[in-house]
């Protein structure tokens, strides 16, 4: 996305590890969202104070905002600023962009893009698709 936009990026990495086994993984997602609780983050979200548009994205897990996003949203200020969501999924969004949207107080929400198995499209397809999406804000 960064060569699309030139557009500065900051990733959001949790403190501690999730597996790297599927199974195992979507196990701790589910847990963290039935419990709530939401992972430490490595580094606070940047001050976006100077940006006009901040573009967030992930993955959809169990259809909806993942937990390592949720305690990104929580903690960063979007106050008036316009922000757009993306979101990559193998299945479906389920409450993605609702919950994204609830989660980024006090900002713009604008229209979110979904991308469904983006490993498995061709690059010319997810270009396009970023390329649409991206030229109704910039």
């Amino acid at each position: 996305m960064r060569e699309k936009n030139g557009g500065d990026v900051f990733e959001i990495v949790t403190v501690r590890t999730y597996p790297s086994e599927y199974a195992a993984l979507t196990e701790e997602a589910k847990r963290e969202l039935q419990a709530g609780d939401l992972p430490a983050l490595k580094k606070s979200p940047p001050d976006v104070s100077s940006y006009d548009l901040i573009l967030v994205g992930g993955p959809v897990w169990w259809y909806t905002v993942p937990t390592p996003l949720m305690s990104f949203l929580r903690q960063a200020d979007f106050a008036g600023k316009k922000v757009s969501a993306f979101c990559t999924h193998e299945g479906g969004i389920g409450k993605f962009f609702p919950h994204f949207k609830k989660q980024a107080q006090n900002s713009f929400v604008l229209e979110g893009l979904d991308l469904y198995k983006p490993r498995h499209a061709g690059k010319g397809e997810v270009d396009k698709a970023l390329d649409s999406w991206l030229g109704k804000f910039l």
